[in-house]
């Protein structure tokens, strides 16, 4: 089979599109080359927390940095976008909300390009660093593809690929805010190398996706999604609650009638099994740390939140038991999460 190629003449504007802090230190780069860069970005992007230590969102970083963008609801129907692409143009998505048709890929001239921070086809869909953290998959990965008109953020990806990064994820990473850092991290090294790449005039080489071994795991919602189940075995557990610890809201339970969230597990196996009807009681409270029988282990958790954000450790006594009721465990197996450009938009 013939593979096709693509040759991309050097870069004097680029356009980003999406959100996170990647796309800022991806147009410091740009800027840093003297290209034109500009980018366009939704209203949850835009108010999005990129810096927690300073609470500074994408729109004060790029206020603060100069750096011009556009806030635009669909790209398709943006001026603004018109008017700033020329023939030595080339657009980037990185975590993108938007679908673009045809007139917009051809307003690009065939260099119109996708970040994709996932092995493809493998990972389809969307939540991927708690899906890997599930599936307890250290197998990093950037791909660069084509955007086509079939392609949908979150759901299918379907470009032809012409640059790929692999990476092992080290041991120490165990949450998805550990899976975004060493992922930034290789992503602009990537960056780095395709914008040298195309100044040096590399051809590239386009491969299709491999369908017999594509995959698609949805995207999801933590308030919804993110109930513990305490009749799992304890590594279930462990992984179920770090995958959904920072930065998202932390895997939820109950305790007293009240919804907590637990973050910043490990488990347990010095102190041997517990009855399947122990699983959940809190045995030991020590060193500000909260210990959970399990039916084969025991967990250690150093963070249980109310719904206020209040770590209330301090107030837990032994004794006490989390549990979920079933009714919240069916729903977050029945629920579906969609988002749009405003972000989640539908229950059901």
């Amino acid at each position: 089979m013939v593979k096709s190629s693509v040759m991309i003449p050097p870069v004097k504007t680029l356009i980003l599109f999406g959100g996170g802090s990647l796309i800022v230190e991806f147009a410091r780069k740009s800027i840093k080359r003297n290209i034109k860069t500009y980018i366009f970005a939704v209203t949850r992007h835009l108010e999005e927390v990129i810096d927690i230590e300073n609470s500074l969102t994408l729109k004060a970083a790029l206020e603060r940095e100069g750096i011009p963008f556009y806030h635009t609801k669909d790209i398709n129907d943006s001026p603004e976008l018109k008017s700033v692409v020329s023939k030595d143009t080339i657009g980037i998505g990185v975590g993108e909300a938007y679908t673009f048709n045809k007139e917009t890929i051809d307003l690009f001239k065939g260099r119109l390009f996708d970040f994709m921070v996932i092995r493809l086809p493998q990972y389809r869909g969307g939540a991927h660093f708690t899906w890997q953290i599930l599936r307890r998959d250290r197998i990093g990965c950037w791909n660069i593809q084509l955007i086509n008109e079939e392609m949908i953020p979150g759901v299918y990806d379907s470009g032809e690929i012409l640059r790929t990064r692999e990476y092992t994820i080290p041991q120490w990473a165990r949450i998805p805010q550990d899976y975004f850092k060493i992922a930034n991290e290789e992503a602009l090294r990537l960056f780095i190398e395709f914008m040298d790449e195309i100044q040096e005039g590399k051809e590239f080489e386009l491969n299709r996706l491999e369908e017999n071994i594509s995959s698609y795991f949805p995207r999801l919602y933590t308030l919804k999604h993110g109930f513990i189940n305490w009749s799992w075995d304890t590594d279930d557990i462990e992984a179920f609650i770090c995958a959904f610890d920072e930065p998202y809201a932390g895997a939820s339970t109950f305790l007293n009638e009240k919804r907590v969230f637990l973050k910043r597990c490990q488990t347990e196996y010095g102190e041997g099994r517990f009855p399947p009807f122990m699983s959940g009681l809190v045995y030991r409270i020590f060193n500000e740390s909260v210990f959970i029988a399990t039916k084969d282990g025991a967990l250690i958790v150093r963070s249980v939140m109310d719904e206020k954000g209040n770590n209330i450790v301090k107030e837990l006594k032994v004794g006490q038991r989390f549990y979920t009721p079933h009714k919240y465990l069916e729903e977050a197996m029945l629920f579906n999460a969609e988002y749009d450009t405003e972000g989640l938009m539908k229950y059901s």
